[in-house]
C-alpha cells in the first residue's frame, strides 16, 4: 500500500478499509465526492504505534493508487522499499513512510499539474464560466436570444438542463450555507421564468482532474455564472435603451418626459454596472489571483482541492449567493430594469411621435386644406397631451419602484456589512457612498 497504491487483504487484517463500489467515474455526477473521501478509509482498531502516522498512511496509497489508475507507473524507490522490511527499535519506519508519502505526494502533483494542465484547465474555465473571455458571451446572446427569452416548458431538456430560479438552486445545494436575516425570505419560484434566468455552461471534466474540480466545485462554478449571465444580460438590455433615448435626442425633448426617462435609464445602467464591476473586480479577479498563487506553492493534491474549494466558497459568499435577503433584493432590482428596458420602445416613440402635417391629396383649395389642417392639428395635440401624461406616469412608476428598492438595498448591506465586511465596497458602489455600520 505505501509503495504501490495496492491493497491485498484476503482477510480483512489491514487498518484501512476499501468500497470498491465507488468508483472514480462518480466523481463528475456525486455531489458528495464521495469516491476520494470514502474509497479508501481508515478502520477502527489501528494498531498504536502506527496511531500518529495512520492518516499519512492511507494518503500515501491513495495518491499511489491514482497514478496507477491513470496508467502512471509510480513506485517508490527500491532502496527506500527495503529499509521498510528491517526496521528495528529505533523508529525509524515512521521516516520511511514520511519519505514514501513525500514521494507520492510530489509525484502525483507533478503528473496533475504537468500532464493533465490543472491550470490551464481551471484558465479555461475561468474564461468561460466566470466570463472571463466576455467575446463570446455577446455572439452567444445575440444567436440564443429568440430560445432563451422562452418560458422554461417551451425549452427542450437537451438544450436547457437547469429548471429552477438562481434563488431557488442555492436553496437546495447541499453543504452551502445559507443566511437569512429573517424566516419570511420568500424562496419560491417565480410565476414567470425563462431561460434566461436558469441558462448555464457546463464543463467536461476527465479523470484525475475530476478530483480536483468534481461535480460539487463545477456546480459552484455554475451559480456563479449564472449570476453573470443575467447580469450581463441585463446590462446589454439597459443598453438598446440608451441607444434608443441617444437615437431620440434629434427631437428636442429637454424637460419633457424623455428627458426624464434618460435619467432613470442612466441610474439603471449606474446600478447594473456597478454590480458586474464589484462582482468582477472586487471579487472574482482578486480571489482567483490569491488561489492562483497558493496553487504555486501547494505540496499535495489535498492542498490543492482545499485551496480550490476555499476560492469557489469565497466567491459564492462574496458574490451574495449566501445571502438568500440581499440577492432577493437584487434580483427585484434587476427585474426592474428588464421591464424599463422592454417599455422604452413604447415609451420614447410615444414621446416623439408629433403630429405631422402632411400634405392633403390634390384635390382641394388652399383654404380647404388649411382648415383640415387645423382641424386635424388640434384633435392630435389632445391626443399626444393625453398620450404624454401616460407616458410621464409610466416612468414615474419606474423611477419610484427602482428608487425605492435601491434605497431599501441600504439598511440590508449595513447591517450585513457588519458579519461581512467586503458588502461595504458593494454599498459603495452601488449607492455611490459610504455608509456607516
Amino acid at each position: 500500500w505505501v509503495y504501490e497504491g495496492v491493497i491485498d487483504d484476503p482477510y480483512g487484517e489491514f487498518f484501512i478499509a476499501e468500497d470498491k463500489s465507488l468508483l472514480k467515474e462518480s466523481l463528475t455526477q456525486d455531489y458528495d465526492a464521495k469516491y476520494w473521501r470514502q474509497r479508501y478509509s481508515l478502520k477502527d482498531g489501528i494498531p498504536s504505534f502506527l496511531a500518529n502516522i495512520a492518516g499519512k498512511i492511507l494518503t500515501t496509497g491513495k495518491y499511489l493508487n491514482v497514478m496507477r489508475e491513470c496508467g502512471h507507473s509510480a513506485q517508490v524507490p527500491t532502496s527506500e522499499n527495503s529499509k521498510l522490511l528491517s526496521f528495528g527499535s529505533n523508529h525509524h519506519y515512521l521516516e520511511c513512510v514520511k519519505v514514501a508519502y513525500e514521494f507520492a505526494s510530489g509525484e502525483l502533483l507533478n503528473l496533475i499539474k504537468e500532464r493533465y494542465d490543472l491550470m490551464g484547465k481551471l484558465r479555461s474555465i475561468k474564461r468561460y464560466l466566470l466570463l472571463d473571455q466576455g467575446d463570446f458571451l455577446v455572439h452567444f446572446m445575440d444567436i440564443a436570444r429568440e430560445e432563451l427569452m422562452k418560458q422554461l416548458d417551451e425549452i427542450t431538456v437537451e438544450k436547457l438542463q437547469e429548471r429552477s430560479s438562481l434563488l431557488k438552486r442555492m436553496a437546495t445545494l447541499k453543504g452551502v450555507e445559507i443566511k437569512t436575516s429573517s424566516d419570511s425570505v420568500d424562496l419560491e419560484q417565480p410565476v414567470s421564468i425563462t431561460g434566461l434566468e436558469t441558462f448555464s455552461l457546463s464543463y467536461k471534466v476527465q479523470w484525475p482532474l475530476s478530483i480536483v474540480i468534481s461535480r460539487k466545485a463545477l456546480t459552484k462554478y455554475q451559480m456563479v455564472f449564472r449570476l453573470l449571465f443575467h447580469c450581463k444580460h441585463v446590462e446589454r438590455q439597459l443598453c438598446g435603451a440608451w441607444q434608443v433615448h441617444q437615437g431620440a435626442r434629434a427631437f428636442n425633448a429637454s424637460g419633457t418626459a424623455i428627458s426624464r426617462s434618460s435619467l432613470l435609464c442612466r441610474s439603471m445602467l449606474k446600478f447594473i454596472n456597478s454590480l458586474l464591476h464589484y462582482l468582477t473586480f472586487e471579487v472574482l479577479e482578486p480571489n482567483w489571483h490569491v488561489m492562483h498563487n497558493r496553487l504555486q506553492t501547494a505540496k499535495s493534491i489535498d492542498e490543492v482541492i482545499q485551496h480550490h474549494d476555499f476560492f469557489l466558497d469565497k466567491c459564492l459568499r462574496e458574490c451574495l449567493l449566501h445571502l438568500p435577503d440581499l440577492l432577493k433584493k437584487v434580483e427585484r432590482l434587476k427585474s426592474l430594469c428588464l421591464q424599463y428596458a422592454a417599455a422604452t420602445q413604447w415609451l420614447i416613440s410615444s414621446s416623439i411621435d408629433l403630429p405631422k402635417l402632411e400634405e392633403p391629396s390634390d384635390g382641394f383649395s388652399g383654404s380647404e386644406k388649411f382648415k383640415r389642417l387645423k382641424l386635424r392639428s388640434l384633435s392630435q395635440v389632445q391626443k399626444v397631451m393625453i398620450r404624454d401624461a401616460t407616458v410621464t406616469e409610466s416612468i414615474l412608476k419606474f423611477e419610484r419602484e427602482f428608487n425605492n428598492e435601491l434605497q431599501s438595498l441600504g439598511p440590508i448591506l449595513s447591517s450585513s456589512s457588519q458579519a461581512e465586511p467586503y458588502l461595504t465596497h458593494l454599498a459603495q458602489l452601488v449607492l455611490g457612498v459610504g455608509f456607516d455600520k
